[in-house]
């Protein structure tokens, strides 16, 4: 395609297309959840207060809403984020298990889940049971059959389900979308998304003995609905949880939501019906790997002609440059983690795992630009700086539209995800028949599909 042509392409897709992601919600749902007029005051509550649970009550503080209750089952976190926001959030409930604070609060508009992954599910569904809108931090949920759930949850109870999306809600991330939706770099047939991390424990065994449980922990709290263990001094609380399978969803759930927003939100893929072992480094009984290499295979996409093949990186490893457009082999050095599409007129790289860094060549172009210097990129402007994830969240709320614009991306990205980390604990290749919900010809990777929850922790899930 001529560079006269594609122009003319472009600006014919550009015209009266609205910009991807930001805050823009269509009309919300009625449903079981409280009625409030637009742009009143909400109430909410927050799961977790520390790390990314910060990051939630501050921007609930920051928004002007009512900080109602807050959740942590360490007290330490708790007291220090009571003290944060004493004189903004006076009457600040605080709780340990956050199934009394659902039992006791009554009137919260939503809640916020920045709790490990194990807990995601229980409290969301505890949360939507009492009529609550939920925004949960990436991932959604730990298992397949638990994102099926809450999914369902949401429609019974007519609340809306959010997942974070960090990178998201940048203006170069939107501009992006609004680019590679209108075909900039044609259809795209391969995805790479790679990172470092772990940057925590991975592929080890469960340490023998127990150490003390320090006096402001609750520890059977923080199991939640997992399996009974005992204690031990920084393997699981409060980072290190993330590589095992009882409690977390590897490098994969960690950060592949992020950096696989980008093609869900932009293409038309739907959920994978393949998902194969390339690699993997370390894999032990009950730890996720230290490195691995997994691909997923999808239907060719509503108007395209080829499936597209998704290859995900992590533990440092990245994609065989060999193998990629010449363009891509100018870089040198890949970036220390990213997205790159290839599509049939072009190739788009996201430079890092924030969505701020985009770079883009078009057929026939000796190497990838910033995506600010390129002349077709021009044609979409940078929009202005919006909220972030958490922000857009309450916005919507306040404004009565609580539904996400582009929700339904959310379902096939984590269902990739997951059935990727399937495929880092049954090696092979494994058929997904989302339909089903269940693996073709594989037991062992069934029985991975749901987990059990420990007795006295099902509530409404």
């Amino acid at each position: 395609m001529s560079k006269t042509t594609r122009r003319r392409f472009l600006e014919t897709a550009l015209a009266g297309a609205a910009m991807a992601g930001g805050c823009r919600s269509p009309a919300g749902r009625g449903g079981a959840a409280r009625r409030r007029s637009a742009g009143s005051r909400l109430n909410v509550a927050v799961l977790g207060a520390a790390g990314r649970g910060e990051a939630c009550w501050r921007a609930v503080c920051a928004s002007g809403d009512r900080l109602a209750a807050l959740c942590d089952v360490d007290e330490r976190a708790l007291l220090a984020a009571r003290d944060a926001v004493a004189d903004t959030q006076p009457g600040l409930a605080l709780y340990k298990d956050f199934r009394v604070l659902f039992e006791t609060e009554r009137g919260l508009d939503a809640v916020l889940i920045a709790t490990p992954d194990h807990g995601h599910a229980l409290q969301a569904a505890w949360a939507m049971a009492q009529g609550c809108h939920v925004f949960i931090e990436p991932p959604l949920a730990r298992t397949l059959a638990e994102t099926e759930t809450l999914a369902r949850d949401a429609r019974r109870h007519g609340v809306a389900l959010w997942m974070g999306d960090e990178a998201g809600a940048r203006p170069e991330f939107r501009r992006a979308v609004t680019l590679l939706r209108a075909g900039i770099i044609g259809a795209v047939t391969e995805i790479h998304a790679w990172t470092a991390r772990p940057v925590w424990p991975q592929g080890g065994r469960r340490p023998e003995g127990s150490d003390p449980v320090p006096p402001a922990l609750d520890w059977e709290l923080w199991l939640c609905g997992a399996p009974l263990r005992p204690f031990k001094e920084r393997v699981y609380h409060r980072y290190n949880w993330r590589g095992w399978h009882d409690f977390g969803t590897g490098a994969l759930g960690d950060v592949g939501c992020q950096l696989l927003s980008l093609p869900f939100r932009a293409l038309d893929v739907r959920a994978p019906r393949m998902v194969t072992t390339e690699e993997v480094d370390g894999a032990t009984a009950e730890m996720y790997p230290r490195a691995s290499h997994v691909q997923a295979v999808f239907d060719a996409p509503a108007r395209r002609r080829l499936p597209v093949t998704l290859s995900w990186y992590d533990g440092g490893r990245r994609p065989a440059a060999i193998r990629l457009p010449e363009v891509v082999q100018s870089l040198g050095t890949f970036p220390g983690g990213g997205c790159l599409l290839v599509g049939e007129d072009g190739v788009w790289l996201m430079a890092d795992e924030t969505g701020e860094r985009h770079r883009v060549a078009l057929a026939g172009e000796k190497r990838l630009v910033d995506a600010e210097k390129h002349e077709a990129c021009a044609l979409a402007p940078l929009p202005p700086k919006g909220a972030d994830t958490h922000a857009c969240f309450l916005d919507a709320l306040r404004a009565g539209a609580p539904e996400p614009a582009d929700a339904s991306h959310m379902r096939a990205l984590m269902e990739t995800v997951l059935t990727g980390c399937v495929a880092q604990r049954v090696p092979g290749r494994l058929a997904w028949n989302s339909r089903k919900r269940r693996f073709d010809g594989s037991d062992e990777a069934n029985r991975l599909v749901a987990t059990a929850v420990r007795d006295g922790w099902g509530g409404p899930l």
